[in-house]
């Protein structure tokens, strides 16, 4: 019986190991029980429903949603059915609903992504891998179901494709039907999802239910239907979407048994063709089979039981221009395969048969057009063949046990033969990409060809096929990934070889730069945005892709900022055109589009006790009420104060919002007022400036704003790139709650209440042109995490950094807080180092003093967009320009890339043994301008303080960009006591100090003074090497001393007589050859005088 190959890429993959019993194995057997929730207990679950007496306005709470779940999924933990529950009610009004239920099942799909490990000379390198699960009838068909319908354009390979580049994996579920009508759903690891018994669902329709005996099954993926054909004199096609299996319709009125099926479709237009047991070819074709289906539904009728018929005599009759009919009678045998080849456009069919082994059937353009048929003639005819558009081939396997390769063109003889088998061939399978062909013949040989020179790369014996003594009967290949799966009465799986294994180290999270990403404490998720409009949902404990959706399938536009709501149930996105969507992002259903107010740019999104707030380009807040339908939407638009587009936006608890712009202002408004509270502006002055109320941005002159000078005007702008609340810290003069960073790489510290303003200011970059693109605290907000324009992102620890700074931090802890902030100067550049310590500027005491850096890391090779720190794992997510989204360790150990090789986050083993390529390729991952300086380990998070070398100056602070001139501070009185020396004193004592051997009159003898290691006149040429399990460093100071040279030992008395010896032979030999081959010459020369 002849199988399908599909070209479709499939995300079919090697099996997962096995997990080490951790919180991994808890959530997979969560992943398992909610997998239960199949279509086979829908109607069970809706009768559950309607018996505790819900009706379209009510719901089931959380504590009866347990009880109802577990009557149906037996013995469930409270905490996975929760994680159900928060999952179905996006809305979070409290209660589920049937309807809610319903849609959320008909909507989920789970995407799983898995990469090939390693290149092996072998096509397949690893056994066939056999699934647990039997059948007590053989497997007839194999087929993949998509997640995502396939869209595009006609293609020369035939099928779909998208317009964007084809991944090499794509999310879906493997099909498999027995003889005896078992439907299995596979998942893309080939785990059994479950089963479904198609003669218990057609025992509905008593006028046509009978013994059911498949004999072929084809998926038709863009309009969801199943198509299964039996012994019985009708086609069968099922509703699939969702996880589903319902009977859509039937096609009666055939002549005879159904063989082999196929269909094709460019995303519009549909040709579903079938073969019979008399030769015959049947055709149907639709001009728009998304719209208007594949056959016309007029024709229908509906019979007893509900059960909806499609005859065949009625679409011959009213064929028409949207639909086409015709059949032909090619074969007189049984049609053993059957496919429509859209490059070539014909129909090819084979049987065994001597004069009409294979036949392309010339596809007309009317009902009227004739069909015109080219006929291949062999030998006992052709039990199976393959097309490869990339070579343009046919390539058939028959009786004979030979593989041929075909021209279109040519049918009188073969091109190419190929010989080995045994036995007859009954699936050929073509590579065109590799140029390969695949053959398996009756006895389960499987054999690799080379296209190239005809040879047998790989031979797969019966016996390392382990399936049962009963031949091969389905077979599926996935092209892309090299997957091939056979199946018997039992399923296995071959994993071949990717041509270029660093694909996968190479392939990215998203195809264009992200926007953002966020992490979800509800589900452990890590929810990502890119350019493209495509939000990924990614399992943090493995790197699994969980879901995939595109915010605009109609006409892709740019995700620009993304925000949870408060539950984090609902996922908020905001475009380039302006557009705020809600999303319940588990299943990717878009749950409301807010009022559209401004056609520009969203940059920033907050959600604050059912309010969203929206700003951006429109350099204004849009407030929205958060309801559940558009309809009652109520949206206020607050007063127009900024200047300048609108970077980024940030809360303090429910009192406080900032927004940060272009032009360095940021505002702090009032959330109850919707009026601002102040506006801050480094370039302008450190005190708080007044905003009038009602007065717009275009006002600012002459609404008491300090005026600018031209001079100031020509200067740069101070963008501010960031803005973040310290919401732990309580309103105060002295203590800073919100930091702002520029694009100079300087962080400020602002107190926001009456009598604050800037207290302090440090540079957290190496240079000036490199800004501070994204902060981060964790929960308790001692440690700031920021990342900058480079990839690089620094760790600080602020938790006494400007908090209480008048009267509570004596004169000793603010020195070693200098000199903790000295000892940095390797990171800190030396324009940074000047004037560290305290000034006053228009009345207050700024600090320049940099909180004690914990650490720093490279990451990416671009911006990083968005970082998050994971609380409970003690993990970070990096969100970076460069199209990745990748998972560090609080310490710097490189995890894994989302969309590349999974990980567990409770096994080390399973991380990279690497950096990514991209970090390999800089050298380092660190900054690279810490290189021209020795670096000190801050990996566990303490820093050596290193005393200066010479007498500190007085404390000089650099002037801010247009600011105004600093006034210094007063050198403080000497202390009582403290004796007076002049300078030609102190120089003596110093010159006294250095004859004596510079001992130490208060430590004595144990003093040592320290030796300052001098740099080398030239850096060393160091061979470096990276692990993902350490900081990659350069040391340029390291101790070392001159090399010996090396002695040869004398050669043993012995070892010389046998090298002279050896030497003899040789020499001997050499003059035997010569003498021989004189001799040859001589008697050659001999011959040839004779004969003349």
């Amino acid at each position: 019986m002849n199988k399908h190959n599909a070209d479709q890429p499939s995300a079919g993959s090697e099996v997962a190991k096995s997990i080490k019993p951790t919180e991994q194995v808890e959530k997979k057997e969560q992943c398992q029980k909610e997998k239960r929730r199949s279509d086979k207990n829908l109607s069970l679950i809706e009768a559950v429903f309607h018996d505790a007496g819900i009706d379209d306005k009510q719901g089931l709470d959380k504590k009866k949603f347990r009880e109802v779940m577990k009557t149906i999924m037996g013995d469930v933990k409270d905490e996975d059915l929760d994680g159900i529950f928060m999952k179905v009610d996006a809305n979070c009004d409290g209660t589920v609903k049937w309807e809610e239920c319903k849609n959320y099942m008909q909507l989920e799909h789970e995407a799983k992504d898995s990469m090939q490990k390693s290149v092996r000379p072998l096509y397949f390198p690893k056994p066939i891998k056999v699934l647990r699960h039997a059948h007590c009838k053989a497997i007839v068909a194999l087929q993949f179901y998509p997640f995502q319908k396939p869209q595009g354009e006609k293609r020369d390979s035939g099928g779909f494709e998208e317009c964007a580049p084809k991944p090499r994996i794509q999310p879906g579920h493997y099909l498999s039907i027995t003889q005896d009508g078992i439907l299995s759903y596979w998942s893309e690891r080939f785990k059994l999802l479950h089963s479904v018994n198609l003669d218990n669902l057609k025992q509905m329709h008593a006028e046509l239910f009978q013994k059911i005996w498949v004999t072929d099954m084809i998926c038709l993926r863009n309009i969801d239907l199943l198509a299964i054909s039996s012994t019985s004199l009708h086609l069968e096609f099922y509703d699939i979407s969702a996880r589903k299996c319902d009977l859509a319709f039937t096609l009666t009125g055939l002549d005879c048994s159904v063989t082999v099926m196929d269909y094709w479709s460019d995303g519009k237009k549909g040709v579903f063709t079938y073969g019979d047991v008399n030769g015959c070819v049947t055709v149907f074709t639709s001009a728009d089979v998304i719209h208007n289906g594949l056959f016309n539904r007029g024709t229908s009728k509906t019979v007893s039981g509900g059960d909806c018929q499609i005859t065949v005599a009625d679409l011959q009759k009213n064929s028409c221009g949207n639909y086409h009919y015709f059949k032909v009678a090619l074969h007189k045998n049984w049609c053993q395969q059957i496919h429509f080849l859209p490059k070539l456009n014909v129909i090819a069919t084979c049987s065994a048969t001597d004069q009409t082994a294979m036949v392309l059937t010339s596809f007309p353009d009317s009902y009227k057009s004739e069909v015109h048929n080219t006929v291949f003639h062999l030998q006992k005819g052709i039990m199976c063949f393959d097309y490869s558009p990339d070579l343009n081939i046919l390539v058939t396997g028959g009786l004979d046990r030979i593989v041929r390769v075909w021209s279109p063109y040519v049918t009188k003889r073969s091109c190419q033969q190929m010989k080995g088998h045994i036995s007859v061939i009954t699936h050929i399978l073509v590579n065109g990409r590799d140029k390969k062909v695949i053959s398996i013949s009756k006895d389960k040989n499987l054999r690799v060809w080379d296209l190239q020179d005809c040879s047998c790369l790989q031979n797969i014996r019966s016996n390392e096929v382990s399936m049962g003594r009963p031949p091969i009967t389905g077979v599926f290949y996935n092209r892309d990934t090299n997957t091939l799966v056979v199946a018997t009465c039992l399923v296995g799986v071959l994993q071949g070889a990717v041509e270029d294994v660093n694909m996968i180290y190479k392939a990215k999270t998203h195809k264009e730069p992200l926007c953002a990403s966020l992490y979800n404490t509800n589900f452990k998720q890590v929810v990502s945005g890119c350019h493209d409009g495509v939000v990924c949902v990614w399992d943090i404990m493995t790197g699994e892709k969980v879901m995939q959706f595109q915010t605009c399938p109609r006409k892709p536009v740019e995700v620009t900022a993304m925000a949870f709501d408060t539950p984090q149930r609902r996922l908020i996105t905001g475009s380039y055109d302006g557009t705020v969507r809600i999303w319940n992002f588990n299943n990717g259903a878009l749950l409301l589009q807010v009022p559209l107010v401004d056609k520009t740019e969203v940059t920033s999104i907050l959600h604050i006790n059912k309010r969203i707030y929206v700003s951006g380009w429109s350099k204004r807040i849009i407030c929205y009420k958060d309801v559940r339908r558009e309809s009652q939407m109520d949206y206020y638009v607050w007063n127009h104060y900024h200047s300048e587009d609108i970077f980024c936006m940030h809360a303090y608890g429910t009192e406080m919002v900032a927004t940060a712009s272009y032009s360095g202002d940021t505002i702090i408004w009032s959330t109850s007022s919707k009026e601002p509270l102040c506006r801050l502006n480094a370039s302008e002055s450190p005190r708080l400036l007044i905003c009038d109320p009602g007065v717009g941005a275009e006002e600012k002159q002459s609404c008491g704003f300090n005026p600018i000078s031209p001079e100031e005007l020509a200067k740069p702008t101070m963008a501010v790139e960031k803005a973040l609340f310290l919401s732990t810290r309580n309103h105060s003069p002295d203590t800073a709650i919100l930091l702002t960073s520029t694009a100079h790489g300087y962080v400020y510290a602002w107190s926001v209440c009456k009598g604050g303003g800037l207290l302090g200011k440090f540079r957290a970059t190496r240079t000036e042109d490199t800004a501070i693109t994204t902060l981060a605290t964790n929960p308790g907000e001692q440690t700031l995490l920021a990342g900058d324009s480079k990839g690089v992102i620094t760790l600080w620890d602020i938790e006494n950094y400007c908090y209480c700074m008048s009267g509570k931090r004596d004169e000793k802890e603010e020195e070693s807080t200098r000199e903790k902030t000295l000892g940095q100067s390797n990171f800190i550049p030396k324009d940074g180092q000047e004037g560290l310590g305290k000034v006053v500027w228009g009345g207050l005491r700024i600090s320049f003093s940099s909180p004690k850096l914990l650490n720093s890391w490279r990451c990416h090779g671009k911006r990083i967009v968005h970082l998050e720190y994971v609380e409970s794992l003690q993990l970070i997510v990096t969100a970076s320009l460069d199209c990745n989204v990748r998972l560090w360790t609080f310490t710097g150990v490189y995890i894994g890339t989302f969309g590349q090789v999974q990980w567990y986050v409770d096994d080390p083993d399973t991380f990279p043994k690497e950096l990514p390529a991209d970090l390999r390729m800089l050298g380092c991952s660190e900054t690279p301008d810490e290189l021209d300086e020795p670096h000190e380990n801050y990996e566990d998070g303490d820093q050596e303080t290193l005393a200066p070398s010479a007498p500190d100056t007085a404390a000089t602070a650099g002037s801010f960009s247009g600011g105004a001139a600093l006034e210094p501070t007063e050198p403080a009185p000497p202390e009582p006591g403290m004796p007076q020396c002049t300078d030609e004193e102190i120089e003596e004592t110093w010159i006294q100090w250095q004859k004596h051997g510079k001992k130490s009159r208060i430590l004595g003898q144990a003093y040592k003074p320290k030796v300052k290691n001098l740099k080398p006149p030239c850096r060393p040429d160091l061979s470096t090497s990276s692990g993902c399990n350490e900081t990659l460093r350069v040391s340029k100071f390291l101790p070392c001393t001159p090399l010996v040279p090396v002695t040869v030992p004398s050669m043993p008395e012995i070892l010389k007589k046998q090298q002279k010896n050896q030497e003899c032979a040789e020499t001997t030999g050499k003059q035997k050859y010569r003498k021989k081959c004189t001799m040859g010459k001589q008697q050659h020369k001999d011959q040839t005088h004779t004969t003349h």
